[in-house]
């Protein structure tokens, strides 16, 4: 039915009328000299947030940012998407060692909210040779070398080895390190665009990202403004900390520190001034008549936009649902992803890499949920979330981890999957480390290898066309309330094109676990999946981390430990002394069989390697024979 004139020229003035304001919930602070210092940066305690603290040397006007045990000067900030630049240490005269050797170059505090990004191109200079079994690109094609021969800034690093690497990630995070058993120098480029010549690279820069702040902290209602309400925070639970707590109607902007009204759309502010406009909409008849027809059109656009999200949004959910199996998969709204994991607080964070976070969520109905979100500005990690949606809506096996659905309302695409109790292999394996947990029997251990095998066998010779997950880690296993293993982030997922033997890509993965092979000549096959299981065969075997530089400097990749050992004979020697306390000849035996197809896993050369397929298949046999003398 058609609306009355009156009536819609009286929608009409609401909607122009209605006001919405800004708010100042946080204090900013001061600029240093020429630079702003936008929220929550904090150069000092009375303003921005005080876990963002940062530096302003008042004598040159310089804002600067501290690490563990040195200070580097801030060369850019970038409020929307929570990034600031240092700038490197720089190297001593003539020589090839920067001047924050001392310190062991960039050490970041883990427990603040800041972490090296993965748009950072790090050279590592004056290397050891112990680099060359490492999977960092240490030949003499790589990009440090053309960096070192056509820079006179590093002339004094031309006859020492020298890697590249791209950081970012779980194990490079927080760290650029520098020391006598690795390298004693390393520079590092932001957003670096290889193909430009290196008289055209931008100036060195370490990129650093924070974490979206919560609201700021409280003593009392006068620390808060008037749309705000200073209350305990009650995801601290006893902590006694208490925030200014947005009033009804309004929404925390972690980007500008304020509380804004929910429904204020201008960027520049609303404004409360009604005159004009109802001066101007009620000067003739012509007016509101105008106003009317627009309305109408209005109206009808708004439903044509509806329909069509509420079109697309169906074949969305059937492009989700296309190949799956159980629980239907389905496409989620912003207001559920944030009512789930309660604003995506810091209490419901389950961990974060180099593209994105895992938060803890609970839906509506009292499902337990992982949330992954891209990090925000971060076009790689958006890239990797769709990218796992596209793999997970092919793929549906017990031993990988399931996908419910998806939310891309945001501008940060989120997956939402089946919360696994335990969390990561390798979190359960430091907790038996640090005796928080009891022992991982050898059964249990070899169920989670079976398990593991089986999931990318399945990703390798049963899905059509045939997946490489790339990124085969022990934090991307997921153990169960039962210890089942399931295989999760398919973000680095590939397609194979079935008339290729490989796909061509620049190597990405993680330290400790990548195939020697693919960083000699870029080619992933199914192959490099079974390299990086077969490190994960050896933390399971080991309790020990693919890379630990508290172990003796020849053996800080795990591989290279292990082969070394098995070379000097003491392939026993390998495994975990609490496992083989008190074990049976007979599992003694199935220890050694696992170790020896772990050596099978990382041949050097791929075509020695085993299938996954076959590696399954074997572990199988070992605990059949386990099972059959029982």
């Amino acid at each position: 039915m058609k609306a009355p004139p009156q009536v819609l020229l009286y929608t009409v003035v609401l909607i122009l009328t209605h006001t919405t304001t800004y708010t100042l919930s946080a204090t900013h602070c001061p600029p240093c000299g020429t630079y702003q210092v936008p929220y929550p940066l904090s150069t000092a305690p009375s303003c921005g947030d005080p876990d963002y603290t940062i530096l302003c040397d008042t004598n040159t006007s310089t804002l600067l940012f501290n690490t563990l045990n040195n200070t580097y000067p801030i060369t850019a900030i970038t409020p929307s998407n929570q990034r600031l630049t240092i700038q490197p240490s720089p190297l001593l005269s003539n020589t090839c060692v920067t001047s924050d050797y001392i310190h062991q170059g960039v050490q970041l505090n883990s427990s603040l909210p800041f972490n090296i990004t993965s748009s950072n191109t790090i050279m590592y200079l004056n290397c050891t040779t112990e680099l060359l079994s490492s999977p960092l690109n240490c030949n003499s094609t790589s990009l440090c070398h053309v960096y070192v021969n056509n820079t006179v800034v590093a002339a004094a690093c031309g006859s020492s080895l020298c890697c590249t690497f791209r950081a970012g990630g779980s194990s490079t995070s927080y760290s650029i390190r520098v020391r006598d058993s690795g390298c004693r120098a390393y520079t590092s480029f932001v957003n670096l665009d290889d193909e430009n010549p290196v008289n055209q690279w931008p100036e060195p820069g370490l990129e650093i990202q924070w974490v979206v702040p919560r609201e700021p902290v409280c003593e009392s209602q006068v620390d808060c403004d008037g749309s705000s309400t200073c209350g305990p925070d009650d995801l601290n639970g006893s902590s006694g900390i208490s925030r200014c707590f947005c009033n009804s109607g309004f929404t925390w902007d972690p980007i500008e520190g304020i509380c804004v009204k929910d429904d204020c759309q201008n960027p520049d502010g609303c404004s409360t001034d009604r005159t004009p406009l109802i001066a101007g909409l009620t000067a003739s008849i012509g007016a509101t008549l105008i106003v009317a027809t627009l309305a109408i059109l209005v109206y009808k656009r708004h439903r044509l936009i509806v329909e069509a999200q509420e079109r697309l949004t169906r074949e969305r959910e059937e492009i989700l649902n296309a190949n799956g199996g159980g629980r239907a998969a389905k496409l989620f709204t912003g207001r559920d992803i944030k009512k789930a994991t309660n604003n995506f607080s810091k209490d419901r964070l389950l961990g974060a890499g180099g593209y994105g976070e895992v938060f803890k969520g609970i839906l509506d109905d009292g499902t337990v949920v992982a949330v992954k979100c891209a990090k925000l500005g971060n076009t790689k990690g958006t890239d990797q979330v769709l990218n796992e949606v596209g793999i997970l809506c092919q793929v549906n096996h017990r031993n990988l981890v399931r996908l419910l659905g998806c939310c891309v309302e945001l501008e940060q695409p989120m997956l939402v999957y089946e919360y696994i109790e335990n969390g990561a292999l390798s979190e359960y394996l430091q907790s038996l480390r640090t005796g928080k947990r009891a022992l991982l029997s050898w059964t249990c251990r070899l169920k989670i290898a079976h398990d593991t095998a089986e999931g990318l066998a399945y990703l390798h010779s049963s899905a059509v066309p045939p997946i490489y997950h790339r990124d085969v880690k022990s934090s991307n296993i997921l153990l169960d309330e039962k210890l089942n293993a399931k295989v999760s982030d398919f973000g680095l997922s590939r397609l194979a094109h079935t008339d290729l033997s490989h796909i061509s890509t620049c190597a990405q993965g993680t330290l400790g676990y990548l195939d020697p092979e693919y960083y000699r000549n870029y080619q992933l096959t199914d192959k490099s999946d079974v390299y990086s299981f077969g490190v994960v065969l050896l933390e399971l075997l080991t309790s020990q981390k693919a890379i630990d530089f508290n172990r003796a400097a020849d053996d800080v990749n795990l591989s290279v430990y292990v082969q070394r050992m098995v070379e000097e004979e003491k392939l026993m020697g390998v495994v975990d002394p609490l496992l083989k306390e008190g074990a049976s000849t007979l599992e003694l035996d199935t220890m050694k069989a696992l170790v020896l197809l772990a050596l099978g896993c990382l041949e050097e050369r791929r075509q020695n390697r085993p299938s996954m397929k076959e590696v399954a298949e074997e572990i199988q046999y070992i605990m059949a024979i386990l099972t059959a003398n029982r």
